[in-house]
């Protein structure tokens, strides 16, 4: 006769779990973003009219965000990258990632009405997080100026991509595609607002629709709040018409003229002529102040510029407006030339870490919704930078001011400013490829990252795994370096 089998109950599986990952950096900071519900907000704010089946339309989002922070170019690279780290979704509270063809009709269901929503989400986390709020206040209470950068770049698109239409693009002919315009914090490196325009619009038409939308995302609701601002432009947003707006608006103007036949013509009144230090062509330059000014509704000076022209043959003219009545030359040029090194850089580094000019879309509205979700990713990386930097600070305040690392096989003690300075000179490719693209193991039980393991032949290693030690340490995460 059979024996009746007693059927015992089953145990908990409080094992844990270890598996290698690309991506072991960024499964660290997992749990970083989650104590802090970043993604939580797109869920409450965003609602694309499709039906859910294994995931949310929002899931589908966040793992767009994801993909791009993993280091992938296009969404197609969801499947080869982040799709195929299941510790990396794990990290994040995912069993596993949808296909990127799901990802894609996603955006491609995306209405305007969402466009909105997420740029609502967007707007709240910046509220909660953003780094450029405080040192506004301060300019405020101290009665100084800061600068904030505007600039407009091409962003290629086939000839049946809706909105796509020949325009500007630098260096290219016969191009079709969008215009992005964006507001840039210098001092932050953050984006303050970015919108897609189709590809004929001009520098000039996009200036009052930004200034309102980063009077929004910065409350700037007052005259009063506007002074401590400077907006510093190229040629392209200088018409008189939006000089005389920003004028009007209370902010004070770092800018170049629109016109080159007005530039020559007030160059001509200029009594001294200084030399100046290169531009970005090398080519020598030679400044001085005009005399007789063009009148804005409000006093500016205006600096002349000039440098020899193609193939030796006279002289290229620009003229910088600025409303510093105590300005100087030199510092007047330089602080220009500083502007090529933000916005600009901004957009390179995007195009090159987080690979924004490969994502197209032939739809508008998707195109705006991945232009949204790569600014999330921007953003987001530039906080944990920053939240990172802040953790080893605290370190260097106690009275051990350096970490050791003693699962380093020298056992030699890194101090904490090196780590600082490192992660500060971090760009979104170096900070992706070095921070979050980390070939390393991890740990986790009962659905937690519990240890990081990371390969010790990365370079740069002993201060990166200071700084994750030093971000990590309230969250009882352990890291440390594999053996060799």
């Amino acid at each position: 006769m059979a024996k009746n089998r007693v059927k015992q109950k089953s145990k908990k599986n409080n094992k844990k779990i270890k598996i290698n990952s690309a991506h072991a950096g960024l499964c660290a900071i997992a749990p970083v973003i989650k104590d802090k519900k970043v993604f939580e907000i797109i869920h409450q704010k965003v609602e694309i009219p499709q039906k859910k089946i294994d995931y949310s339309p929002t899931d589908k989002l966040v793992f767009a965000v994801l993909g791009i922070m993993s280091g992938c170019s296009v969404v197609f690279d969801i499947n080869r990258k982040f799709r195929v780290d299941r510790i990396l979704q794990r990290a994040f509270g995912y069993q596993k990632c949808a296909d990127q063809s799901v990802i894609q009709d996603t955006l491609n269901a995306a209405k305007e009405q969402n466009v909105i929503q997420l740029e609502d989400a967007l707007k709240e986390m910046w509220d909660e997080f953003n780094l450029t709020g405080s040192i506004l206040e301060k300019a405020q209470s101290e009665g100084t100026i800061e600068t904030i950068d505007m600039d407009l770049t091409g962003m290629p698109a086939g000839k049946k991509a809706e909105c796509s239409t020949k325009g500007y693009f630098s260096g290219e002919k016969n191009i079709h595609g969008r215009q992005l315009a964006r507001i840039v914090f210098p001092k932050t490196q953050e984006i303050v607002a970015e919108t897609l325009y189709p590809g004929n619009m001009t520098s000039c038409k996009t200036f009052k629709g930004m200034v309102e939308k980063m009077e929004h995302m910065l409350r700037l609701t007052d005259i009063s709040q506007r002074k401590h601002i400077r907006l510093r432009l190229d040629a392209g947003f200088g018409t008189d018409e939006n000089i005389n707006y920003a004028l009007w608006r209370g902010y004070h103007l770092l800018t170049k003229m629109y016109s080159g036949k007005r530039a020559r013509s007030l160059a001509k009144s200029v009594q001294e002529w200084i030399d100046i230090s290169p531009g970005t062509d090398n080519k020598p330059r030679q400044a001085g102040w005009a005399t007789q000014q063009h009148r804005y509704c409000k006093r500016t000076k205006q600096l002349a510029i000039r440098k020899p022209g193609k193939k030796g043959k006279g002289y290229q003219y620009s003229v910088i407006v600025t409303t510093d009545m105590n300005a100087d030359i030199g510092d007047t040029s330089s602080d220009y030339d500083g502007r090529s090194g933000t916005p600009e850089s901004s957009f390179c580094q995007d195009n090159q870490g987080l690979g924004m000019k490969k994502r197209r879309k032939r739809g508008f509205l998707a195109q705006q919704m991945l232009m949204l979700l790569t600014r999330l990713a921007h953003n987001l990386i530039r906080w944990i930078q920053n939240w990172m930097t802040s953790a080893v600070e605290q370190t260097m305040q106690e009275p051990k001011s350096s970490i050791e690392t003693t699962d380093v096989p020298s056992k030699k003690t890194v101090p904490a400013e090196p780590v600082v300075k490192t992660l500060k000179e971090y760009g979104m490719k170096r900070f992706v490829q070095q921070i979050f693209c980390l070939l390393g193991k991890v740990k986790m039980k009962e659905g937690k990252v519990v240890e990081v393991i990371i390969n010790p032949l990365h370079p740069l290693v002993r201060r990166i795994i200071i700084a994750f030690k030093a971000l990590l340490k309230p969250y009882g995460i352990s890291v440390s370096l594999d053996e060799i």
